[in-house]
This record gives structure tokens, C-alpha cells and sequence, in this order.
């Protein structure tokens, strides 16, 4: 079943290690996260600011959620989105 995204769109930012934020499976709610360097490594190829990995997280969000319930999907129990995911080599 999909995961479908937390309302609130809460979020939590730590520069070291990334951004955890919620989805729900039905009414379970399950903890996800994007790592920092997957949000770094998309605003480079964004030509954005590195740093703000917030405003990348943002901009992304719903491929993000899109990868998690993909992840989810295929068996991940706490889904992590991985550089590989968000910014595809070409």
C-alpha cells in the first residue's frame, strides 16, 4: 500500500544527518528520511545553495514521498532516500 503524506508536513532539519519526516500507511504512522547529502547533491545539480538543505528538501518534497512510498513498497520498513534516488546519474 502507498504511504501517503503526514498533513502537518512537519519536518525535521539536522545538517549532519538529513531530514526524518512522517508518512502514514493507513493510520500507522511511520518515519522516513532523506540523508544531508542527498539534499546537498540534488541542490548542486539544482544550481542552489548546498546548505539550505531545507529549501531543497521543500522544492523536492513530493518526489521525495513519492521514492519513500516506493521504498516502503519494496519491503524498506523505515524508508531512507538515498543521492542515487533523488539525482539519478545520467
Amino acid at each position: 500500500m502507498p504511504l501517503q503524506p503526514d498533513p502537518s508536513e512537519e519536518i525535521v532539519v539536522d545538517q549532519c544527518s538529513g531530514v526524518p519526516f512522517a508518512m502514514f500507511d493507513g493510520n500507522k504512522r511511520g518515519l522516513c528520511e532523506i540523508n544531508s547529502g542527498a539534499l546537498a547533491d540534488r541542490a548542486t545539480a539544482d544550481g542552489a545553495d548546498e546548505n539550505d538543505i531545507r529549501a531543497t528538501f521543500h522544492r523536492h518534497q513530493r518526489t521525495i514521498q513519492a521514492i519513500a512510498s516506493q521504498n516502503h513498497d519494496a519491503g524498506q520498513e523505515r524508508p531512507i532516500i538515498t543521492t542515487y534516488q533523488l539525482t539519478p546519474l545520467p
